[in-house]
């Protein structure tokens, strides 16, 4: 796996009086999900921690959080879930095992439709679904929504890592912002987050920053 340095920028998000009540809940999210983030970890080669970070920044472990089109513990949009699957296909990343999980959860209809897509945005007309073949009921489940943001994190890892280090600013913008997110790879740490909005100055500082979640996991 690639290395987590941290921090990654001087600057804070939460403060100390905070951090007991972070490690409260991460641990909770562990011992609640640990069993599914150890798989899922092994499946898709995405830290454990950064998996449990993720959860705790999108959602503090809640299945039912919902804002906007974002659902579940890691916030995913229902209209880009089925994107990331086809992505991940399309590369050739997409393993037995993931797929067996997917089709777990939404049936081996609405996976058919997403792997015969052409192009990520693509809303074909398939097996009775037109337009996005993803429900967001489909993300209130766990394992799914696990497995599918940690599939999301592998793709921007494999983007955003240099010299053997995951660029954890980089990565974050992009989750946060989506997929199609543009910035100059080669700008400094410094340099994205000047450049960033002040919601995903949040994110780096609550990802990676002084007194991180995954400061607190790693």
């Amino acid at each position: 796996m690639a290395i987590i340095n941290l921090p990654i920028i001087d600057k804070a998000f939460y403060k100390e009086s905070d951090l007991k009540d972070l490690k409260a809940i991460t641990g909770k999210i562990k011992s609640q999900y640990g069993n599914i983030i150890t798989n899922v970890s092994r499946l898709t080669n995405v830290p454990e921690e950064l998996i449990i970070a993720m959860i705790f920044i999108e959602s503090r472990g809640n299945t039912k959080a919902v804002s906007s089109r974002a659902t579940g513990l890691m916030q995913l949009d229902y209209t880009s879930a089925g994107d990331i699957i086809f992505f991940e296909n399309k590369n050739k990343r997409l393993s037995l095992p993931e797929k067996e999980i997917i089709t777990k959860y939404i049936g081996k209809s609405k996976i058919d439709c997403i792997l015969k897509m052409k192009y990520m945005g693509d809303r074909i007309a398939c097996n009775n679904f037109k337009g996005y073949v993803l429900a967001q009921k489909d993300l209130y489940n766990p394992e799914l929504n696990i497995l599918i943001g940690a599939i999301y994190l592998g793709i921007l890892i494999d983007d955003h890592t240099q010299n053997g280090v995951i660029r954890l600013d980089q990565l974050v913008l992009r989750y946060n912002k989506g997929f199609f997110t543009k910035f100059n790879k080669s700008d400094s740490v410094s340099k994205i987050y000047a450049n960033a909005s002040s919601i995903s100055q949040d994110y780096i500082k609550k990802l990676a920053g002084q007194n991180s979640v995954l400061s607190q996991l790693v």
